[in-house]
């Protein structure tokens, strides 16, 4: 079964919920993002693993070296948002003008088509799925937004489980986060705090599930989740376990995870998403 591994490329200070809400002091924060990202890379390459990374249009703004690096090593380039924006907070408009931003900073770099994207926060949600149709009239083919679950800052826990059209007539997939379904409730296993937090037994059971289910799994993480020294600003108690809490044993998973299961690029699960019901 191949499954879909995708890294959302950002730096420590975007995906900080508390730091994200001011852009404008970005500049005054220690950037770790291309030690990090080259970390990551190690790993994948040592496990000859390609992935999909969702790159920030201010990432490829500031670092085009390092997004260009990554297209250098094989792995896919989609779009993650320009300024780390949760989708819901944005009109169709402002969210159109910013995938155009993104596309054209990353086009500058890579000469491929552009054909994914992932929501910041998985904030495409049941008020936001206007985003979809934004997204399929520009010419993406797939998101990887939709998160089948429930916390405070995000979910759609009604959405469907695995991949699936969600706009009627229209060959767009969504690739959802993954879950499994334990006692009438969707678990989350995808990634993120998730990966850092639940054992690896529990993490290679759910995926083994998804599997037995004839689905694959859809897994994420981030480039600063695998740095152990990065600055500690002031932050809220959610923060500190959200964001800092299992970090040391990240590695180790990540390391075990790509032993255990085959990964690949999302696109390269496009051909394989059957007649799923839309949401539509």
């Amino acid at each position: 079964m191949i499954n879909g591994l995708s890294v959302d490329l950002e730096d420590w200070y975007q995906g900080l919920t508390s730091t994200n809400r001011t852009p404008g002091a970005w500049p005054t924060f220690e950037s770790r993002v291309v030690e990090n990202t080259n970390h990551l890379l190690d790993i994948l390459a040592e496990h000859r693993t390609k992935v999909t990374f969702f790159v920030l249009g201010c990432i490829a703004n500031d670092f085009p070296e390092l997004v260009a690096q990554v297209q250098r090593e094989g792995h896919e380039i989609g779009v993650h948002g320009y300024y780390h924006r949760r989708i819901y907070q944005l009109t169709p408009d402002e969210f159109a003008a910013e995938i155009d931003r993104t596309i054209a900073a990353i086009e500058a770099i890579i000469n491929e088509p552009i054909i994914g994207h992932r929501a910041p926060y998985a904030s495409i949600m049941k008020g936001s799925l206007w985003a979809l149709d934004v997204l399929r009239e520009k010419g993406f083919l797939y998101d990887s937004s939709v998160f089948p679950t429930k916390n405070m800052l995000y979910g759609f826990p009604n959405a469907p489980r695995f991949p699936y059209y969600p706009i009627l007539g229209k060959s767009f997939v969504e690739f959802p986060l993954s879950t499994v379904r334990i006692m009438g409730m969707n678990i989350p296993i995808a990634g993120g705090f998730y990966l850092r937090t639940l054992p690896y037994w529990f993490i290679k059971w759910g995926i083994n599930r998804i599997h037995r289910e004839g689905q694959p799994a859809i897994i994420y993480m981030h480039p600063w989740e695998l740095d152990l020294n990065q600055p500690r600003p002031r932050v809220t108690p959610r923060e500190r376990i959200t964001h800092y809490h299992g970090r040391a044993s990240l590695e180790g998973k990540l390391h075990r995870l790509l032993q255990d299961f085959h990964f690949a690029p999302l696109r390269e699960l496009l051909g394989l998403v059957g007649d799923q019901t839309t949401l539509r």
